[in-house]
């Protein structure tokens, strides 16, 4: 998104979309929110309940065009075949099911559950909506990782049978093209389950797979340009705050300044097609300001 809109000429910013979160309720709980899916959340009312509540609570602009014509208000309606002709009609006014989609003055959390990480390891964000309260602080050991694979040969290996913050590093946009990790979460799941406190610190990118582990990710600057997630030993204890916004390392400055910054094992792969394509990895921006060379471009112009 932030990319798209540097592209348009708009400044859209981690921040920005904080401060939405803050003040948006959540009004639905469909995974990893919940365990409802899509079509449980439009049998409960869908789009058309949704963006009623959030035009009645000012939550959302109605001066706006869009390709059914101006006004949100418009969507507000449903498509409906009626002998054989589409027909549009209003849609519920009330939840059809507040276990999955409830009115504004009944919301799931006044906040939306999207929080940006700061701290000495960098910035990140974490989606902490799907995380329960009692998980969304954790303060343990880092066991460093540069491949999903190798996380999951370590759960297998029972090597993660402890309370520890995992550190996935070596997979932003510069490195490897920020690819989605969704392999590590049902290791992660099921550490959490067993009652070990467990997290993930990652400059990689993750989908609403993230689910239930406090994840921050996106980690800016990613460890291929440096970043801190690169002097990271295993052992080192991290604590990640999805209460407060915090990505902490908790070792001596001057000791952690003095270290020596590991190097992605991708470097070695040369001959294999990645040498093809590292001239778009070296202008890319960073995965906060859209991991997109268009935007480095305009980054550099400016």
């Amino acid at each position: 998104m932030p990319a798209i809109a540097q592209a348009a000429g708009i400044q859209l910013t981690w921040q920005d979309m904080a401060d939405l979160s803050e003040v948006v309720p959540t009004l639905s709980h469909v995974y990893p929110n919940g365990k409802a899916d899509i079509n449980h959340f439009q049998a409960a009312g869908g789009m058309s309940f949704l963006i009623r509540e959030l035009l009645e609570a000012g939550l959302l602009h109605e001066d706006v065009n869009t390709v059914a014509g101006r006004g949100l208000s418009r969507y507000t309606q449903e498509p409906f075949l009626d002998n054989g002709k589409l027909v549009w009609r209003d849609g519920p006014i009330e939840s059809l099911d507040e276990n999955i989609l409830r009115p504004v003055a009944r919301a799931f959390s006044p906040e939306g559950g999207l929080r940006v990480m700061e701290g000495n390891l960098g910035r990140g964000v974490m989606k902490v909506s799907a995380v329960a309260p009692e998980h969304q602080v954790v303060e343990a050991p880092a066991v460093v990782f540069q491949d999903q694979q190798d996380l999951a040969d370590a759960f297998k290996a029972g090597l993660l049978e402890k309370d520890f913050v995992a550190v996935m590093r070596f997979q932003g946009p510069r490195s490897n093209g920020m690819p989605e990790l969704h392999k590590m979460t049902p290791f992660l799941g099921v550490l959490q389950d067993r009652g070990f406190k467990v997290a993930l610190v990652t400059d990689g990118r993750m989908s609403g797979a993230s689910g239930k582990i406090p994840a921050a990710i996106h980690v800016s600057p990613e460890a291929q340009v440096g970043g801190a997630l690169a002097r990271v030993l295993d052992g080192d204890i991290i604590r990640v705050d999805g209460v407060k916004g915090t990505l902490e390392l908790k070792v001596d400055a001057a000791e952690f300044a003095a270290r020596e910054p590991a190097k992605g094992l991708l470097g070695n792969n040369v001959g294999t097609g990645r040498e093809l394509f590292a001239f778009m990895r070296m202008a890319f921006s960073s995965a906060e300001q859209g991991a997109s060379a268009f935007t480095s471009a305009l980054e550099t112009l400016n």
